[in-house]
């Protein structure tokens, strides 16, 4: 009677095993960049510092931004790369104007940008110590500071004045370490958003991930 349990028992358990859909795998995938603006369009870029209404004491993020993109930009762009500051009123298209006045098809970097980040509970499987406090059932709560980059960005062109495009992205990456410094996070999430940024501006690929279903 016994024996007949156990082979009940692994039976059901193959079954189960069999229902089981499959863990997705993760694949890196070239993805063609499509750029708004033809070849051409531009032969100067001229980069300002982002407007930041939340500065953090440990890094200034509009500043930051002007600097990084900037030495990217001198890497990426066959043509010439300016820096120029930021009013500190939101200037009219007459300021654009006098600014790419006498230059050959430039056009402004600007925009705003904001750096925040949040601590992150979760509750997860994972061995912990038995007197651990955090010991529920198995499983172990976890926290976790999630650092988030927002950038509204402004191409504007430097004969007329007007906005020639505008998009806003965001940037997330959770670390380990609740006291992550604020200039690493920084570091790391512009990064990304200057990927994004540049299959924009020149139609560069872009690396993503897809998740594939197994059968």
């Amino acid at each position: 009677m016994r024996a007949r349990i156990v082979v009940l028992l692994a039976a059901l358990l193959a079954a189960g095993a069999a229902c089981r859909s499959p863990a997705p795998v993760l694949v890196r995938v070239d993805m063609p960049g499509v750029s708004p603006f033809p070849a051409g369009s531009f032969t100067e870029i001229i980069v300002t510092n982002f407007r930041n209404e939340t500065p953090l004491p440990d890094v200034d993020a509009g500043l930051e931004m002007q600097t990084t993109l900037a030495a990217d930009l001198h890497h990426a762009f066959r043509g010439t790369v300016s820096l120029r500051p930021l009013p500190a009123a939101a200037p009219p298209p007459s300021f654009w104007r006098a600014a790419g006045a006498g230059r050959d098809r430039a056009v402004f970097l600007t925009g705003s940008v904001r750096l925040a980040s949040q601590v992150r509970k979760a509750v997860k499987d994972r061995n912990v110590p038995v007197d651990s406090p955090f010991k529920i059932a198995g499983r172990v709560l976890i926290e976790r500071r999630r650092w988030t980059l927002f950038v509204d960005l402004v191409v504007i062109s430097g004969e007329s004045g007007e906005v020639l495009y505008s998009k806003s992205f965001r940037e997330d990456r959770d670390y380990i370490e609740l006291d992550k410094p604020a200039d690493f996070a920084f570091s790391d999430l512009s990064s990304g958003f200057r990927t994004r940024l540049f299959s924009v501006l020149f139609g560069t690929p872009t690396i993503e991930e897809r998740a594939l279903l197994r059968r």
